[in-house]
């Protein structure tokens, strides 16, 4: 059936070509659609193309645009010969391959980013939509960070009228990097910034910001690597652990803890450091912007390192805090922390239904006091409260069903874990901290324990 379609498509076509004369061709090859806008515009070609049409028809030619006229109306055929023809003779266009393809911009990539850093959420109805404009966006235009020939870190131009990035640099015309006063911090010089008014020249504009696509790139990735660190003990251990070029901090880490396996305050911050991939990453950021920085001396590498980790503390706090406020803040109250008395609900149910704890054990257990008449009336209506709540957030989240599935898996899941030996437990426990697979955080746990049996062993050890 499709292949009949395509041969009566090309039949219209070729009476079509005769229709519109010898020029058809390289004037549909030359102009595409622009040629049917053409025709439609011009009156005189039209009618005479529709006389000719009636002169061949009465001759018994055009016998399938024809067929395909009879059938319409006297308005349907006019506008058969202004631009329907072109359904015929033009591939039906197909949907647009970038955004800016689409209307108004018809193919303008610069208008497209020009409007789009100067501002089109108020045409946006769809989040999800407006976010994938802009993901595509930084995609395509990555992370500049540093002039590489230079070492220094590029910035935002200043002149507001041109918003977008050019294709190399995000700076117009000729611009020149300045230290200022001997420190890290660098300006740009633009000389071809706006023209003065009163001299008639170009001024020089000073650019210190950093590039607006550049801050979205970090902070996304910032948001994705970075984990709320202990940066108090992880000052204390930083020396410790600080890897050489080529060393990832997982690596320094399990080299220190068997060096320091004798135990003390020291072992246990080694112990208690989560997220060595936030660290590696802030690693990254600063070996990226500062070059040199592994030449420095170690004290100031892992000052700078942990004073960086504090400031990912910070932006992700400020950021939860922002998209919680979004969420369910109230003016003048700021984020009320519901979601931290239904965590703990939430556990209370757990215990309860899982455990099988007391009222009184699950009241010990979150630090509840029991009330002065337990010891005769023995209720505790806190805890038990506590416990119905719970159970009504997990049912309305998972079901009357899901959560009764629920119980009786991790009721398996605690069955299991008495299963395993300490050693197995202990290296379970350390892989899941650290992301490592299990038959290497065993190895490693077996490895420690038969080092501490021998050095217990040795003549003189306590």
């Amino acid at each position: 059936m499709g292949g009949e379609s395509e041969v009566r498509r090309r039949r219209l076509l070729e009476e079509i070509k005769g229709l519109f004369g010898p020029a058809f061709g390289p004037a549909l090859e030359a102009y595409g659609r622009s040629f049917a806008e053409r025709i439609s515009e011009d009156e005189g070609f039209r009618a005479e193309v529709k006389e000719r049409f009636e002169r061949g028809r009465a001759l018994g030619g055009f016998p399938e645009l024809s067929a395909l006229l009879a059938g319409m109306s006297a308005e349907g055929q006019e506008e058969f010969f202004e631009t329907g023809w072109t359904r015929v003779a033009l591939p039906p266009p197909g949907p647009p391959k970038d955004p800016w393809d689409r209307a108004p911009w018809d193919g303008d990539v610069e208008a497209y980013r020009e409007n789009l850093y100067a501002g089109m959420a108020f045409a946006f109805s769809d989040l999800r939509a407006f976010a994938r404009e802009w993901l595509e966006e930084l995609s395509r235009v990555g992370y500049y960070g540093m002039e590489e020939s230079l070492g220094l870190p590029l910035k935002q131009q200043a002149d507001d009228l041109s918003p977008a990035p050019t294709e190399s640099l995000p700076i117009y015309g000729a611009a020149y990097p300045v230290r200022l006063g001997g420190s890290r911090q660098t300006i740009w010089l633009n000389l071809n910034g706006p023209r003065s008014e009163e001299g008639g020249y170009r001024e020089i504009v000073v650019s210190e910001a950093p590039l607006r696509t550049d801050e979205a790139i970090f902070a996304a990735v910032t948001a994705l690597e970075g984990r709320p660190l202990d940066v108090a003990r992880l000052r204390k251990i930083l020396p410790e652990i600080f890897p050489s070029y080529g060393e990832s901090v997982w690596d320094r880490w399990t080299r220190a803890l068997d060096e320091r396996r004798s135990g003390g305050e020291l072992v246990e911050d080694l112990e208690d450091l989560r997220y060595h991939q936030t660290l590696d990453y802030v690693l990254l950021l600063l070996r990226y912007h500062r070059p040199g920085f592994d030449e420095q001396p170690l004290e100031e590498k892992a000052a700078l390192l942990g004073e960086t980790c504090a400031y990912v503390n910070e932006f992700l706090d400020s950021l939860r805090k922002l998209m919680a406020f979004v969420e369910y803040g109230v003016p003048g109250r700021g984020t009320v922390p519901v979601a931290r008395s239904v965590g703990r609900d939430v556990k209370a149910a757990v215990l309860k239904d899982v455990e099988g704890l007391t009222y009184r054990e699950i009241g010990k257990r979150l630090g509840v006091s029991p009330p002065r008449d337990f010891s005769y009336k023995g209720d505790h209506p806190t805890v038990r409260k506590m416990v119905g709540r719970g159970r009504r957030f997990l049912k309305m989240g998972l079901g009357e069903e899901g959560w009764q599935g629920q119980v009786e898996a991790m009721k398996e899941e605690a069955k299991r874990r008495r299963g395993m030996s300490e050693v197995e437990r202990e290296a379970e426990d350390l892989a899941e901290a650290f992301g490592i697979p299990y038959e290497e955080a065993l190895k490693h746990v077996e490895e420690e324990r038969e080092q501490n049996r021998e050095r217990k062993e040795e003549p003189g050890s306590a």
